[in-house]
């Protein structure tokens, strides 16, 4: 019966944690895919509306929240 080496070892925990990488990447886009920045758009808000939901939430100043109020309303003009 043929013993294994010192490589075969590495190659089969470089195989483990390959699995392992592949497996996190796949959850992590799957739930990504369901949640975060793509739900915003797909639920139809329109820009405004996204710049108020930050606002309210905290995430800008009331100043930025100005200026980016004017600058989506010039550029849709």
């Amino acid at each position: 019966m043929p013993m294994m080496g010192g490589g075969g070892l590495v190659f089969g925990l470089i195989g483990i944690m390959l699995l392992c990488f592949l497996a996190f990447m796949v959850i992590r886009f799957v739930a990504w895919g369901s949640m975060g920045h793509r739900r915003i758009y797909r639920s139809g808000m329109d820009a405004e509306e996204i710049l108020r939901q930050r606002y309210a939430k905290g995430e800008i100043t009331k100043e930025q929240f100005d200026q980016m109020l004017r600058d989506l309303r010039e550029s849709s003009n």
